[in-house]
């Protein structure tokens, strides 16, 4: 190929819009890959071999990877393909290409992986091969105290172990987080625990999960790639165009503007492709490079499921002390987030959650631990949209609990401790103030209180007056959430959220913006807005989204591009060049960034401020009804309300919230597509900057319909997504409890009567 000198870097530019499916390519002489997985968590590789290949057909290791065998970024390095130590079981140890799919398969089956284990018997025996004349000594002796002392001179353990061989803890934490308010943060934990729970009027403990699944409809993750002209082009559902390109050239020692990156369509929904699509796509890539023939590796749909599951398995624990109408005096609040085998965005993954993990609440005694670490499970990802969805779950299940066992509203323990107290000290500056209109249009348009008292009422009367789990009628429930979702984060540690755009007026009246380019919908906002300023037709307003090398964003596009900022944005620059068209000549530039007095309300030193360069809020209902014999969940309905500040496109709004619930409710219940028609949406009028309205539906659904289910089973369910069987045992369970009860107020009636008799 040839070198760096003899290209002309100002000309080369790509094009960051992403077009098709990378499964739908196709070149003549096409192979299709396949991955050679390591069968076993741990051990050293010692080899890995395979018969003889047909004609046409290529195999490859790490030994084969021309230059750099990682991928690196934050200090985190990720091998391409799997050497030395095992990471995780699965973990990717080669790859193999041919023209015949099938065939490629079969030989898989054919690749032998020889491991290098040493077992602690046979460092035993080693110990003892060491001291063998010292041991034959020693039987000739009574003296115990010199056989004692000789055991104790025996060498070490570590010391017979082959050192290769050992692996850093697979549990190492690799991130942390802590905050501490109010007493927390006078006086130790102790002490405040002891001061604060002693004296409280209810304690409320809950601990809650909600696993991420993949869609079963969406893509695969997997690249294709191909050579032509000296450049190789690849294919991949990428929002890291930058990353994407770093690591391959660094991969194959090839200048960057060799490397074409095709953005491709990604998944609506926690798509993988910030980092864990890039290692697949340098796979690919080398694999191409080296036979010189097109390449398509595609993951199966259960290779997607093990080995790409979205997000962090995270747990959630609670504790909380209540006062009588509902007030949340204090909170302790422990998380585990388990990022497997690796992942470069621990910290920013810990931070966000951390900050998500109390919503919009203000309570006075706070103190949240967030613990951060690997073990043997397959890489996770991140998707910056989506990473603090989990613990609104958690938080807002633990509100329904309070609710539930205070017997308040769920409404007003929510618009009660979205204030803070007075003289505190809070360290995230979420306007929770904003949340109560939309929890108050979501309960008028949804008859929230007049259900959730009835199904409440059945609810007791059911459990009072018979345990037995079986019903004739279906079991009913409503339950309510509310969160908001964050734009424009500014504590990142990972990405610089630093939001660009650039708007030219030409001398033909044409006006380009340049960024990357959205949604369909979006990019009618952003001409309408554009052509409203500039008074010109809207077709004469065009988005480039054509990059020089040396200017692709470094970052993720997901970290910069939203509707909100970047409309914003769009619009100042329209409003500069308007004023300066009429008295300079054309072509007018105007380049807009984020203020830097936003950024400065985030203080990362200290953690705390306001993270978000904007904030959207919203509030969902949602009623359930159980078959009690077959566990067959049946939406009746969905009401939401929406805080967005100023709406662009009401319709085009909705149709996108529409989406996002009916995709969301495939992903509740294993193995099932749940489906509700009667969906009602209300917008809060509102002066406001717009912000976006993408995301809110994952961060209030889960709970909304976890909190629905609670109500009807007379219990809490604290996982999704959900089983029959798991319904089945929290009846189970709950008769179970009722029994006792039932048996421990007989047994003190009986008592009462001894008493009264004696």
């Amino acid at each position: 190929m040839p070198s760096s000198k003899k290209i002309e870097q100002q000309k080369a530019s790509l094009a960051l819009e992403a077009k098709g499916f990378y499964t739908d390519m196709e070149k003549p002489n096409m192979l299709y890959a396949a991955l050679v997985r390591s069968p076993t968590s741990s051990g050293k590789i010692k080899s890995i071999t395979i018969p003889e290949l047909p004609k046409g057909y290529f195999f490859y290791t790490s030994h084969n990877i021309p230059n750099k065998k990682v991928i690196e970024h934050n200090k985190v390095q990720t091998k391409i393909f799997g050497y030395d130590n095992i990471g995780y079981s699965g973990e990717p140890l080669g790859i193999i290409a041919g023209p015949d799919e099938q065939m490629v398969y079969k030989l898989l089956d054919e690749v032998s992986i020889n491991l290098d284990v040493e077992s602690l018997e046979t460092a035993l025996k080693n110990v003892i091969q060491k001291q063998h004349q010292t041991i034959i000594d020693l039987r000739k002796t009574s003296d115990v105290a010199n056989f004692v002392e000789a055991i104790n001179d025996l060498p070490s353990l570590d010391t017979v172990l082959d050192k290769s061989l050992r692996e850093e803890d697979p549990n190492k934490i690799v991130a942390t987080r802590e905050i501490k308010t109010g007493l927390y943060k006078e006086v130790s934990e102790e002490e405040a625990d002891k001061t604060l729970f002693e004296k409280a009027f209810h304690i409320s403990e809950g601990s809650w999960n909600q696993k991420l699944v993949n869609p079963s409809w969406q893509e695969t993750s997997g690249a294709f790639c191909y050579t032509e002209s000296d450049k190789l082009h690849i294919y991949s559902p990428t929002k890291w165009t930058y990353g994407l390109q770093k690591a391959i050239s660094d991969m194959l020692n090839i200048d960057k503007n060799l490397v074409i990156i095709h953005k491709t369509k990604a998944s609506v929904f926690y798509p993988n492709g910030i980092w864990r699509n890039t290692q697949l796509a340098c796979q690919a890539a080398v694999t191409s490079y080296l036979s010189r023939k097109p390449v398509k590796l595609t993951l199966s749909s259960s290779e997607q499921n093990k080995f790409m599951a979205p997000g962090v398995d995270a747990n959630f624990s609670y504790k909380a002390s209540v006062e009588e109408n509902g007030k949340i005096t204090s909170l302790k609040i422990n998380i585990d987030l388990d990022i497997g085998a690796e992942n470069p965005f621990a910290q920013e993954i810990t931070d966000r959650i951390c900050i998500a993990s109390i919503n919009y609440y203000k309570i006075q005694n706070l103190c949240i631990h967030v613990k951060t670490h690997k073990s043997k499970n397959p890489p996770t990802s991140i998707s910056l949209k989506n990473v603090d969805s989990q613990a609104f779950f958690a938080i807002e299940n633990q509100i329904q609990k309070i609710c539930t066992e205070t017997k308040q509203f769920p409404d007003e323990i929510r618009i009660l401790n979205s204030s803070a107290p007075k003289n505190s000290s809070f360290p995230f500056d979420i306007p929770g103030h904003e949340i109560e209109e939309t929890l108050t249009g979501t309960i008028a348009i949804s008859d929230f209180k007049r259900k959730y008292a009835s199904f409440h009422m059945e609810v007791i009367d059911r459990v009072q007056k018979s345990s037995k789990p079986f019903f004739a009628l279906p079991l009913r429930g409503i339950g309510i959430s509310s969160a908001y979702c964050g734009a424009g984060y500014l504590g990142s540690t990972s990405f610089n959220y630093d939001s660009k755009v650039e708007v030219t007026l030409t001398k033909d009246e044409k006006l380009i913006i340049h960024t990357i380019k959205p949604s369909e919908v979006i990019q009618d906002i952003w001409k309408s807005s554009a052509s409203e300023i500039i008074q010109i037709p809207k077709q004469n307003v065009i988005i480039d989204s054509n990059f020089p090398y040396d200017e692709i964003p470094e970052g993720p596009e997901d970290s910069f591009i939203t509707i909100a900022i970047i409309n914003e944005l769009i619009k100042k620059c329209c409003t500069d060049i308007q004023k300066k068209r009429f008295h300079q000549a054309l072509p007018i530039s105007c380049k807009k960034s984020i203020a830097p007095s936003i950024k400065k309300a985030w203080n990362k030193e200290d953690f705390c401020g306001n993270p978000f360069s904007s904030t959207s809020f919203a509030s969902m209902a949602i009623e359930v009804e159980l078959d009690p014999y077959t566990y067959n969940e049946k939406i009746k309905g969905i009401w939401m309300t929406v805080n967005c500040g100023e709406l662009f496109d009401e319709g085009a709004a909705i149709k996108t919230i529409k989406l996002e619930i009916q995709q969301e409710l495939t992903m509740l219940v294993y193995g099932k597509n749940i489906e509700c028609d009667n969906v009602c949406i209300k917008f809060v009028k509102s002066e406001n900057k717009g912000s976006q309205v993408g995301g809110l539906v994952h961060n209030t659904l889960p709970a909304a319909f976890s909190s629905a289910l609670s109500v009807a089973l007379a219990t809490h369910l604290n996982q999704l997504p959900c089983t029959e069987h798991q319904l089945f045992q929290l009846i189970k369970d709950r008769r179970a409890q009722n029994e006792e009860n039932h048996t421990e107020i007989k047994d003190e009636i009986k008592e009462e009567i001894k008493e009264e008799e004696a």
